[in-house]
């Protein structure tokens, strides 16, 4: 198995051989040595294309996955990763064609590779186009600059190349003159500019825009994880770890507790209206509610599952759609499995029918659990009865599809091991179906 500095060195290695492309930005260093989440490469996509199954083949003869595949009219992104001894080890390439902003063209990608500088080890793009990549795009948004890049701001503006270069791109001729415009004007500009001089790539530009972002949200490149088990079996100790190994790459993380808390909890509500005297806020003890009938638990899974349905879509699935990770401690699977914490007494398996038709699934279902006498070891306050009737009923879900269970008797590592394998091996085989 490699490293993803060996990945790296191995994927340079060949473009070098085989392509034309540049680093885009924060290239000291590599191959070797990488210290950003991820390594930008300008490269013209009709070359991409025909290497692409190559690079593919060179990140899983290293042992890696791609768990993440992202498509767009202006590049193409691989989050590669894999584990070992629980330990992530992830990398993030950036393919990009042209330098654009919804659809609106800035740079060429041939313009800014005919430029580049082979530096002994990698090809990076000139000064110049390393800094019209980030200022035109800064401007195009209404951002300004960073100011920890001032002194090259400085030394750009007195560079001979600039005004050829905007002129290429605008009307407009140096920096200074940017400068005193609106964002909405150099854009205007900018469009129209294109139309006159490339109409046809322009146009092409922007239908492909318009195709990627509808398609890109319809099918969300992001993925989910939940975690359910009885107490003690570790969950929070193992979600910790994979989100800081995740956390190199992605770095909006989401968290969310038993469900998305769209809505109140039920208890609370009650008090509010006035049908119960005052609300019993001890979650250090989640099973301290009695029995409830078949009507009462109806209700409440009526009105959790409201929560998971308006909850997904206002904010699970817009983090799913910007390429983040969700995971859920605990999610609609803990009322199927641990009936006293949601005190949702009905038949496991139609709970498990009812989510599958109404509630917003996630991708990865982790079932975390272990022996009996270890869980008791772990929370002495628990019942060797109330384990049994948990692990029953994982084991009852197991067997479903995207559930998998993992049992956790050994150091955290071993079971974070086993679940970073089964979602990175799972991305990987979806992704290559997409592809």
């Amino acid at each position: 198995m490699k490293t993803s500095q060996e990945l790296i060195a191995i994927v340079f290695e060949f473009l070098n051989e085989n392509s034309k492309y540049a680093v885009l930005r924060n290239y000291h260093g590599l191959p070797y040595h990488n210290s950003s989440r991820d390594i930008d490469i300008i490269i013209e996509k009709q070359l991409f294309l025909e290497i692409e199954s190559k690079i593919i083949q060179i990140v899983s003869e290293c042992h890696f996955s791609i768990i993440t595949l992202y498509k767009s009219e202006k590049l193409v992104t691989y989050i590669c990763a894999s584990t070992k001894n629980g330990i992530v080890d992830i990398i993030q390439f950036d393919f990009f064609f042209n330098t654009s902003l919804y659809g609106v063209l800035l740079l060429d990608a041939k313009n800014i590779l005919d430029s580049c500088i082979f530096n002994g080890s990698v090809f990076h793009v000139s000064k110049e186009y390393e800094f019209l990549d980030k200022y035109l795009q800064l401007k195009f948004l209404n951002k300004p600059y960073p100011k920890k890049y001032k002194n090259l701001k400085k030394e750009i503006e007195q560079n001979e190349l600039i005004p050829k270069l905007l002129g290429e791109v605008s009307s407009f001729s140096g920096i200074e003159a940017l400068e005193n415009i609106s964002s909405n004007k150099f854009k205007r500009n900018v469009f129209i500019r294109n139309m006159k001089i490339k109409p046809l790539k322009q146009l092409l530009s922007f239908l492909l825009f318009l195709f990627y972002y509808i398609k890109n949200k319809i099918t969300y490149k992001g993925f989910s994880i939940g975690f359910t088990g009885p107490d003690g079996a570790g969950k929070t100790t193992v979600i910790d770890e994979i989100i800081e190994g995740l956390g190199k790459v992605f770095s909006d993380i989401q968290l969310s507790h038993f469900r998305p808390t769209i809505i109140p909890n039920l208890g609370e509500v009650a008090h509010k209206t006035k049908l119960k005297s005052e609300v019993d806020l001890d979650y250090s003890n989640p099973h301290r509610g009695g029995q409830t009938s078949k009507i009462n638990s109806f209700i409440r899974l009526l009105y959790y599952s409201i929560d998971y349905i308006i909850g997904y879509f206002l904010k699970t699935r817009p983090f799913l759609v910007r390429r983040n990770v969700v995971f859920f401690d605990r999610y609609f699977t803990d009322i199927i499995a641990d009936s006293r914490r949601s005190r949702i007494f009905l038949n496991p398996k139609f709970l498990y029918w009812f989510g599958k038709l109404f509630i917003p699934k996630l991708d990865y279902n982790i079932l975390l659990t272990a022996n009996k006498d270890i869980i008791l070891e772990r929370k002495q306050e628990l019942t060797a009865e109330g384990i049994d009737t948990i692990n029953e009923k994982l084991n009852y879900l197991s067997d479903k599809k995207d559930y998998y269970l993992v049992f956790n008797e050994g150091v955290p590592d071993e079971a974070v091991h086993k679940i970073l394998t089964i979602v990175f091996e799972e991305q990987h085989k979806k992704n290559m179906k997409r592809i």
